[in-house]
């Protein structure tokens, strides 16, 4: 019988295991599923090796296929990932220039003519909208309070002082703000604790 490689059935292909080495070694296949390609062949071996190369290169090109998929998804996905992350800096820096704007607007006024009690009041809307920026994005402040437990996760202490009524390893002064945007600690508040 002149059996060719596409009228062999598929269904007798040795499965894969974690044993089976497919990549550059040789796959172990068992005597029997030799002998029902044979039989399918006639005892033609010939025809059995024709087959069985073609079913090698039908898996080899399966393989390439699969590492250009598995590539092409790699760099899909980096490609994703970095304008997810231009279009986050993007909307936090367009939040941002409505503070440059006020504060474009406050030095813009004629200083002669404003007392500092004006300008302060300027400047004070101006840190209002950055701060209501940074909400909005999610960026709380950290106000820790003179007395509060010194806590190194959110703080960071700058120097030790003393201070009346005040226990050790607690807040005797608070030199600048912190900011934590959920769990994460942006900049811990610096801080001055009681030895």
């Amino acid at each position: 019988m002149n059996t060719t490689s596409e009228e062999l059935p598929e269904q007798g292909t040795p499965e894969v295991t974690e044993e089976t080495q497919v990549d550059e070694a040789t796959v172990e296949i068992d005597d029997t599923w030799v002998a029902s390609v044979l039989a399918e062949c006639d005892g033609d071996v010939a025809a059995s090796i024709e087959w069985l190369q073609s079913q090698l290169e039908g898996a080899r090109e399966d393989r390439l296929r699969a590492l250009a998929e598995l590539s092409n998804n790699q760099r899909r996905a980096e490609e994703n990932e970095g304008r997810v992350a231009r279009a986050s800096r993007a909307s936090a820096v367009r939040a941002l220039l409505t503070v440059s704007d006020q504060l474009d607007l406050a030095l813009g006024q004629n200083l002669e003519g404003m007392s500092a009690e004006q300008f302060a009041k300027g400047v004070t809307l101006a840190r209002d909208e950055f701060m209501k920026v940074l909400g909005d994005l999610g960026v709380q402040r950290i106000d820790p309070e003179v007395g509060q437990e010194f806590n190194p996760l959110r703080h960071e202490a700058m120097l030790k002082q003393a201070a009346d009524g005040i226990e050790s390893n607690h807040i005797t002064m608070v030199m600048t703000p912190g900011f934590a945007m959920g769990e994460q600690v942006l900049r811990p508040a610096k801080v001055a604790i009681a030895p």
